[in-house]
Parts: C-alpha cells; sequence; structure tokens
C-alpha cells in the first residue's frame, strides 16, 4: 500500500512538472540581443558544417537565413520582430536539414 501512494505521488509530480515545463514552453520568448546572438550561432555551426561538405548546395538557404538575422537586428517595433524571428526559425530549420542532407549524400 506503502509502495502505491509513492508511485502515485511521483507520478503526480511527474505530471505537473510537465504541465509547468509545456506553459513555460508555449510563452514566446524574448526577442532580444540574446537571442539574435543564439540564431546568429546556430548559423555560423550549420556554416561551418557546409564548409566540411565537399559540393554543398545549401547556399540558398544559408543566405536567406543571413538576410533574415540582418532583417531582424534591423527590425524595431516588437511585433515585427516577433514576425521576422519566426521567418528565421524557419530559414534555420530548413538550413540545418539541407547541411544534413549533405551529410546523407556521401
Amino acid at each position: 500500500m506503502r509502495f502505491r501512494q509513492t508511485l502515485v505521488s511521483l507520478l503526480a509530480v511527474g505530471f505537473m512538472t510537465a504541465a509547468a515545463a509545456g506553459i513555460s514552453q508555449a510563452q514566446p520568448a524574448a526577442v532580444d540581443s540574446n537571442y539574435e546572438a543564439e540564431k546568429a550561432a546556430e548559423i555560423s555551426t550549420a556554416k561551418l558544417q557546409l564548409a566540411t561538405q565537399p559540393g554543398s548546395t545549401a547556399v540558398q538557404e544559408l543566405n536567406e537565413a543571413e538576410d533574415t538575422l540582418r532583417r531582424l537586428k534591423a527590425a524595431k517595433p516588437a511585433d515585427q520582430r516577433r514576425r521576422i524571428a519566426a521567418e528565421l526559425e524557419m530559414a534555420i530549420i530548413r538550413l540545418k536539414i539541407a547541411a544534413g542532407a549533405g551529410v546523407t549524400q556521401r
């Protein structure tokens, strides 16, 4: 009986923790200079990965991600920055996919 109570308590705490984590992830992160630096680092990492692949064809995706990051840095209104940040997220995902696809093509 004691084991069952402990197990139920642990499961309840686990669900509450997961729910709290889900709520915190649902709230948008601040699109500030730290966010810009994090995305610049992600682009640089993908750029390095592309540089080590001979004949990579992901130049268009790289240019798109870098251009979107420049637009984000130049944008001032918060709603415009959030919209551009969403575009940047998608551009970086496409860049990572393209960079990863080059690895598997060898």
